[in-house]
């Protein structure tokens, strides 16, 4: 094989990996459009919120109280689970918008860093039995979600044909 012929391979693996990131970031945005769109249904009085709330109640325990709510209604994911997948979705689309986003995703020292606080909030929950409000609940998963979105950026990479990460490998140290 030529230089020229392996330059057309690479073209088009990364080509492929980027569409599969494109998809991915638009997958997580119709989950979570999915995720508000039963409050949304309740508010409207249209029918079929209650059956798309059960499709994601194997994603998240849906404790009315600890969800935020779309007028008056609560949503289908709770705070935390709203901050780590709208980190998830804005990791994603940061990876799909520029290649260098998600060329090497954090090390483990930086994903420790980022899973800590959300850590520190569940555990302080379970210990002392109040957790913080939800809007904290949510910004502070927010790291966690990004962080994760990256990791998840560079499989569906490898699945489309690129490996982002060719020169180092994902749990290469911190950055």
């Amino acid at each position: 094989m030529t230089s020229g012929d392996a330059r057309a391979m690479d073209a088009r693996d990364l080509a492929g990996g980027r569409a599969a990131v494109r998809l991915g970031a638009a997958g997580a945005v119709v989950f979570l459009a999915g995720a508000v769109l039963p409050a949304a249904m309740d508010a409207a009085g249209l029918p079929g919120g209650a059956a798309l709330r059960a499709a994601y109640h194997p994603l998240c325990h849906q404790i009315p109280s600890r969800s935020l709510a779309w007028a008056g209604h609560p949503v289908a994911i709770c705070a935390r689970c709203a901050g780590l997948y709208l980190g998830g979705a804005l990791a994603l689309a940061l990876a799909a918008l520029t290649a260098a986003a998600a060329r090497v995703p954090p090390g483990l020292r930086w994903l420790a860093l980022a899973v800590a606080p959300t850590t520190l909030d569940a555990t302080a929950g379970l210990v002392v039995g109040a957790g913080l409000p939800n809007v904290p609940r949510l910004l502070i998963a927010l790291p966690a979600g990004f962080a994760a979105g990256l990791y998840l950026a560079a499989g569906l990479a490898d699945l489309g044909g690129s490996r982002w990460t060719k020169g180092l490998p994902i749990f290469s140290g911190p950055r």
